[in-house]
C-alpha cells in the first residue's frame, strides 16, 4: 500500500512541475511574441511612410513639368494625403516639404513620427524621406537627341 501511494505522490509532484515550468516561461514567450509582432508594425510604418515621401516627391516632380506647374503645392497635398492613414502606435505624425528654385533643384518631403513601441514607455523617433528632381522629359528628349 504504501508504493501506490508514494506512486501518486510522484505524479502529482511531476504534474506540478509542469506548472510552474510553464508559469516560469511563459511571460518570456509572450514578450518575445509582442516584440516580434512591434517591430514587424515598425518595420511597415517605416517602410510605408518611406514609399510614400518618394510618391508625395515624384507627384511634384510631375507637377513641375505642367505650364505654371506647383510643384510645392502639389508634392504637399499628396504627402498630407498618404499620412493621413492611420499606424499602428504612432503619434504626432508632422510632414515637411522643401522645393528647390531651380530647375535641377529636388523637392523632398520629409515625414516625421513618434512610434510607441518600446516596453520601458521610451518613444522611437522615426524620420524618412524622399526627394525626386523635377524632370522636364520634352526638353530631356530634345537635348539627348542634340547630343548634349
Amino acid at each position: 500500500m504504501e508504493c501506490r501511494e508514494k506512486g501518486n505522490f510522484l505524479r502529482m509532484i511531476k504534474a506540478g512541475s509542469l506548472t510552474v515550468e510553464l508559469s516560469l516561461i511563459f511571460p518570456v514567450v509572450l514578450l518575445s511574441v509582442f516584440s516580434c509582432l512591434y517591430l514587424c508594425f515598425y518595420v511597415h510604418n517605416r517602410a510605408f511612410l518611406t514609399a510614400a515621401a518618394y510618391e508625395s516627391a515624384v507627384c511634384g516632380s510631375i507637377a513641375g513639368v505642367k505650364e505654371a506647374g506647383t510643384p510645392y503645392e502639389t508634392a504637399r497635398e499628396r504627402s498630407i494625403l498618404l499620412g493621413s492613414t492611420g499606424f499602428f502606435g504612432s503619434e504626432d505624425l508632422h510632414t515637411y516639404t522643401l522645393a528647390g528654385t531651380g530647375s535641377g533643384d529636388p523637392i523632398t518631403v520629409f515625414y516625421e513620427m513618434d512610434s510607441a513601441f518600446d516596453y520601458f514607455v521610451r518613444r522611437r523617433h522615426l524620420k524618412t524621406e524622399g526627394s525626386a528632381e523635377i524632370i522636364r522629359p520634352a526638353s530631356d528628349i530634345r537635348d539627348a537627341r542634340r547630343g548634349y
